[in-house]
């Protein structure tokens, strides 16, 4: 973009800046992104409508968002226009050159933008799930303020890993709803990172169905960090995922002292680029080796390491027939769209064989509180007595 040249090093502080160099930046995500802005209008449009749908069929208030998901449900574009704040600045102060600026500038939008429809797709996904299985007859019964949560940041601060939600039906069935739950809890010394530190090298797949009434499924116990799930979810919402490669990092334990030397190395760089002074002393360390993997084996490598009962691919698009092949024992549902009918093949197959936990004492009052007017006709019928809905307290 030429007029990137225009505002380069136009202030050396960037204290003074001109306003016209505001519509420089709109410029630059509609030259990027092209049509892509007007695609994710109508994912929002499904998203807000999934939403409205799963209020009125669960009862659900409403719905904790992150403050990056929010600011892009009001406004994509200039979602993406704050992202190039910092670069932008840099450029005006002629620290990057208008080259430096376009690709730095590029990443930064593309990556968010990803991430987004990303969060999207996994967030409606949950939802459809749980509207299916509200037809099926089950409720939410976690959160009991029906407010769903579906920012998991800051969640595990206490230590533990609560679900999105929990539904239940009448006769005691449930299910638990943790998504990208395996994430670093709080934690307050060197001995407690220790404990948890297998919640940092974790994978972490998009979401975990458990099977029954969980509220934390740590346990540092076993290999895994966390409580085997019974159901692994993995969203795919691109058009052409599985012709993609995942690049996986390679991991090798720290020592706490170590992890906190990585720490402070990071906080060093990120004030050199501030203050334009390399530090001087600071200590190396290795880098390590990653490997490849096709994006449709992503999943069987997380169903290695979890083991769960069954593991479950959800694609918006369809996927060709070579990639169903070669994940046979992956449940794979395709070309769903945002056709939340489509899912339920996964919501049978979780219904069918769960154990009944049942109590007849909490099914009739269940039945009496829904009811009233017929309770109080049994009782005077069987009692003989009349009992107002003021002497029971209702």
């Amino acid at each position: 973009m030429e007029r990137l040249k225009d505002v380069y090093s136009i202030d050396k502080f960037g204290k003074n800046v001109p306003e016209w160099t505001e519509e420089v930046k709109y410029e630059f995500v509609d030259y990027i992104m092209g049509e892509k802005i007007k695609g994710s209008e109508e994912w929002i449009k499904n998203f807000q409508n999934i939403m409205n749908i799963a209020k009125e069929k669960l009862g659900l208030k409403d719905f904790i968002l992150s403050k990056e998901m929010r600011s892009f449900l009001e406004d994509p574009r200039r979602h993406l226009v704050k992202k190039l704040f910092l670069y932008f600045h840099d450029l005006i102060r002629g620290r990057i050159t208008p080259e430096e600026f376009s690709t730095k500038g590029r990443q930064a939008i593309n990556s968010s933008f990803g991430s987004n429809l990303r969060g999207i797709y996994q967030s409606w996904g949950l939802l459809s799930i749980m509207i299916l299985l509200s037809d099926k007859g089950f409720r939410i019964a976690y959160p009991e303020h029906k407010v769903i949560n579906l920012d998991r940041t800051g969640m595990q601060k206490a230590g533990s890993i609560p679900p999105n939600a929990i539904m239940e039906d009448v006769i005691g069935r449930s299910f638990s709803f943790f998504v990208e739950a395996p994430r670093p809890i709080g934690w307050e010394d060197g001995g407690d990172l220790e404990k948890v530190w297998k919640l940092y090298s974790t994978l972490r797949p998009d979401m975990l169905i458990y099977k029954g009434f969980y509220t934390d499924i740590v346990d540092l116990s076993g290999n895994i960090p966390i409580k085997r799930p019974n159901y692994i979810v993995e969203f795919k919402e691109l058009d052409d995922w599985w012709k993609r490669w995942r690049y996986l990092k390679g991991y090798k334990p720290f020592t706490v002292n170590e992890w906190r030397a990585r720490w402070i190395n990071g906080l060093y760089e990120g004030l050199a680029d501030v203050l334009g002074k390399k530090p001087e002393d600071l200590p190396k360390f290795e880098k390590e080796e990653g490997k490849k993997i096709r994006e449709y084996k992503i999943i069987e490598l997380y169903m290695g390491v979890y083991n769960p009962d069954q593991g479950v691919l959800i694609s918006r698009k369809s996927v060709g027939n070579e990639v169903k092949e070669e994940l046979k024992n992956v449940m794979v549902i395709d070309d769903v769209e945002f056709n939340y009918n489509k899912l339920e093949e996964l919501t049978n197959s979780m219904i069918k064989g769960i154990g009944i936990n049942l109590n007849i004492k909490d099914l009739a009052y269940k039945y009496a509180m829904e009811n009233l007017d017929d309770f109080r006709k049994w009782l005077r019928e069987k009692i003989g007595i009349e009992i107002s809905k003021e002497m029971l307290n209702f």
